[in-house]
C-alpha cells in the first residue's frame, strides 16, 4: 500500500466560493444568512467583476439591513479560518478574455492558485485539466477534494481518485466538506500545526529533551518542513546525542542532503559498521559497540531505499530471524514496544516495494506477526504504529483504529507514549508530536484503506 496521506487541499469551481468559508464565524450574522448573501443577484455582479468589493458590501447591507462593517468582517473571519494546512484552489471553465475582466475587481486573497481553462487550454471534465491542476499543485488526487455544481466534472474528479462531491444549494454540501475538513485527522492537523517545531521528547522522569529523531519521523510521517526545525548545514552524520547510525539513516531517507555525493559516502560509511551476524551497530564508534534489532532494520530501510539493500544480505536475513524467534516481543535495547518493533519492520519492508527478494523474505512472517497484535491493549503510539502496519500489509484493523480513534484528546492530539529508550538506564522518552503524527498518518491510511476495501481494491 502506498500512502497517500490526509487532505492537503479544496479545489471548488469558482461559483462555489462560499464553501470555503466557515459556517462558524464569531461575527453576529447567521451562517445562513451569510449564505444567502452568496446567492444574491449582487453577488453574481461582484463574482463577474461588474461591481468592487466595496459596492458589493454595501448593496448586501442595504438589501439585508446589516451594517457593511459586519459584512466585511465576516468574510474577512472566514478568510482567516482557513486551516494552516490546507490550501483552497479555484478550478473554472472560463475564457482569457472573460477571466482578465474577473481578475480586475475579484479578490484573489482566498485562494493560493486559480485555475482558468482558458490559460489551461483544457477545460473540465477533460481529465487532463484535472492531472495539470494536479501537478502544479504537486498533489496526488488522494489528498483533494474536489468541489463542482456539474455531476459530470465531479465524477470526472471521483475517476482520478479525488474525493469529490457535487455543490447543492443547502446545508448538505457544508456537511459533507465539513466531514472532511473536521473530522480526527483535520483536528490532529490542526493540533501540529499549532505547536509547529515546539515538539520536545519527554522522558517518564518528566526530564524535556530536544531531540532529532523525534523531529525526522514528524517530518516522515507529515511531509512537511514547517513542523520541524531540521537542517543539515554542516553535519554529515546525525544524532540523538552521540553521533549515530539510526538518526543518521532516518534523515537521509527523510529529509535527503542536496549533494548525492554526500549520501553516497555516509552508506559507504555506515557499512563499515556491520558485524559479521548481520546486526548493525548502532554509533559511529568502534569504542560502543551497542546493537539493536530497529536499528538495524532501520539502517537497512535506508539502503534499500537508494538502491543498495543487496548489499546487507547478512541483515536481511538477522531480522527476518528477529521476526521468526518473536524476541522482539520483550521490545530492543532501544525500543520497548513490540508494536514499535514491528512499525519499523514493516517501514523497512515498505522501503522497496518492488524489491522481490525483501518482500518474499519478510512479507509472510511480517502479515502473521502484525496479526498476532491485533486487539492487544497498548499506548497511542503503539496503536498508531500497528495501525500502519496493517494497512501497509492490507490487514484489516477496524477494532485498533476506533481504539486509536478513542484515544484522541479534546485539543485534537494524541497523548505521547513511549516509543524508545536510553540503553544504558532504560529511561523510556516519548513525544507526542510524534504520537500525533503517527496517528494522523494511521486514521488516514485505514480510511482510505477501508475504502477500497469496500470498492473491491487491495
Amino acid at each position: 500500500m502506498t500512502f497517500q496521506g490526509f487532505v492537503r487541499a479544496v479545489v471548488f469551481d469558482l461559483g462555489d466560493v462560499l464553501l470555503t468559508w466557515s459556517s462558524n464565524t464569531s461575527t453576529r450574522i447567521p451562517s445562513k444568512v451569510l449564505r444567502k448573501f452568496l446567492f444574491s443577484p449582487t453577488w453574481f455582479e461582484y463574482e463577474c467583476g461588474r461591481i468592487t468589493q466595496k459596492t458589493c458590501y454595501e448593496r448586501i447591507a442595504d438589501e439585508f439591513s446589516i451594517e457593511a462593517s459586519q459584512i466585511s468582517e465576516a468574510f474577512a473571519q472566514a478568510h482567516l479560518r482557513q486551516k494552516p494546512w490546507l490550501k483552497v484552489y479555484a478550478m473554472s471553465n472560463v475564457a482569457k478574455e472573460d477571466f482578465a475582466a474577473l481578475s480586475a475587481n475579484m479578490d484573489w486573497s482566498l485562494f493560493d492558485g486559480v485555475f482558468s481553462s482558458g490559460n489551461a487550454g483544457m477545460r473540465k471534465p477533460d481529465p487532463r485539466f484535472y492531472q495539470h491542476v494536479l501537478h502544479e499543485i504537486q498533489l496526488v488526487a488522494g489528498q483533494v477534494v474536489f468541489v463542482d455544481d456539474k455531476r459530470e466534472n465531479v465524477l470526472a474528479a471521483q475517476t482520478l481518485g479525488m474525493k469529490a462531491f457535487v455543490f447543492e444549494d443547502d446545508d448538505s454540501s457544508i456537511r459533507n466538506l465539513e466531514t472532511v475538513l473536521d473530522g480526527p485527522v483535520a483536528k490532529g492537523c490542526n493540533f501540529l500545526y499549532r505547536n509547529a517545531k515546539q515538539f520536545n521528547s519527554i522522558t517518564e522522569s518528566g526530564i524535556s529533551v530536544a531531540d532529532n529523531f523525534a523531529q525526522l519521523l514528524i517530518l516522515e510521517a507529515m511531509q512537511d518542513l514547517s513542523l520541524v526545525d531540521v537542517s543539515w548545514e554542516t553535519k554529515e552524520t546525525w544524532n540523538f546525542f552521540a553521533d549515530d547510525l539510526d538518526t543518521t539513516a532516518l534523515a537521509l531517507t527523510t529529509f535527503p542532503p542536496e549533494e548525492t555525493g554526500t549520501i553516497v559516502c555516509l552508506l559507504d560509511k555506515m557499512l563499515e559498521y556491520v558485524n559479521p551476524d548481520g546486526s548493525i551497530q548502532t554509533y559511529f564508534d568502534l569504542e560502543k559497540p551497542r546493537t539493536d534489532a530497529v536499528v538495524s532494520a532501520n539502517v537497512l530501510a535506508c539502503f534499500y531505499t537508494y538502491g543498495r539493500g543487496h548489499q546487507l544480505p547478512h541483515t536481511l536475513q538477522y531480522i527476518h530471524d528477529i521476526l521468526l524467534s518473536r524476541t522482539y516481543i520483550q521490545g530492543t535495547r532501544y525500543y520497548p514496544s513490540p508494536d514499535c518493533c514491528l512499525g519499523f519492520f514493516t517501514r523497512l519492508l515498505n522501503s522497496s516495494p518492488h524489491d522481490s527478494n525483501l518482500q518474499e523474505t519478510l512479507r509472510p512472517l511480517l502479515e502473521s506477526r502484525v496479526q498476532e497484535r491485533l486487539g492487544e491493549k497498548g499506548s497511542s503510539i503503539d496503536l498508531a504504529m500497528r495501525v500502519i502496519s496493517c494497512c501497509i500489509l492490507g490487514i484489516n484493523c477496524t477494532v485498533d483504529r476506533r481504539t486509536l480513534l478513542d484515544l484522541q484528546c479534546k485539543n485534537g492530539g494524541w497523548e505521547n507514549g513511549w516509543i524508545y529508550s536510553y540503553g544504558s538506564t532504560g529511561v523510556r522518552i516519548g513525544n507526542c508530536g510524534v504520537t500525533t503524527a503517527l496517528a494522523v498518518k494511521a486514521v488516514a491510511a485505514s480510511a482510505a484503506f477501508e475504502m477500497n476495501s469496500s470498492n473491491g481494491h487491495t
